[in-house]
């Protein structure tokens, strides 16, 4: 197996598992969101929830290979082939790095869009009322949200970082663990 191959094989794991997290998670709280304040946004952001995940799996799936060429991700390593009885340390390592990194920044993207819907439609001024005439019922200016909110944006953050610097981080504890 090349390491082309692998990477392509990864990727495509990645989209199986936004695929899940998207049918267990992310679309049962977004439709829990929508029943409770049915309105005209609830529903476009249910739409867009659906569009955007379904857009992510697609693209995992049928364009691994341009994604992993696009991010040259074989490209740092020494031999193409992958053997997996004479992998060495920096190998793993970097493996790990990108899995850490994938796993992070696809489990905490839902997250993350779902509190910042919420925090915009929290800061809607209390005099509009929802279609029934009754007053907003999202409450979100508890300081648990916004601790979810940075938390899942930094997640984003350090996931999309790891995965950009997989090789000097790789390099860096590589260093650090002869």
């Amino acid at each position: 197996m090349t390491k082309k191959d692998l990477f392509i094989l990864l990727i495509k794991i990645f989209g199986l598992y936004s695929l899940i997290t998207t049918i267990f998670s992310v679309l049962p709280n977004n439709i829990a969101f929508v029943i409770q304040n049915i309105d005209s946004t609830g529903i476009i952001w249910l739409i867009c929830t659906v569009f955007i995940t379904v857009g992510l799996f697609y693209l995992l799936i049928t364009k691994s290979e341009k994604i992993s060429n696009t991010l040259k991700l074989e490209k740092g390593f020494d031999d193409d082939k992958i053997e997996f009885g004479n992998l060495k340390n920096i190998d793993i390592i970097k493996f790990v790095i990108l899995i850490i990194g994938g796993f992070l920044f696809i489990e905490n993207l839902p997250i993350f869009l779902s509190n910042t819907l919420f925090a915009f439609k929290s800061s809607i001024p209390k005099g509009f009322d929802d279609a029934y005439g009754n007053p907003g019922l999202l409450k979100y200016n508890q300081i648990e949200d916004y601790v979810y909110w940075i938390t899942s944006g930094s997640n984003l953050l350090i996931g999309y970082l790891l995965i950009s610097n997989y090789k000097n981080i790789s390099d860096f504890l590589n260093k650090k663990l002869n």
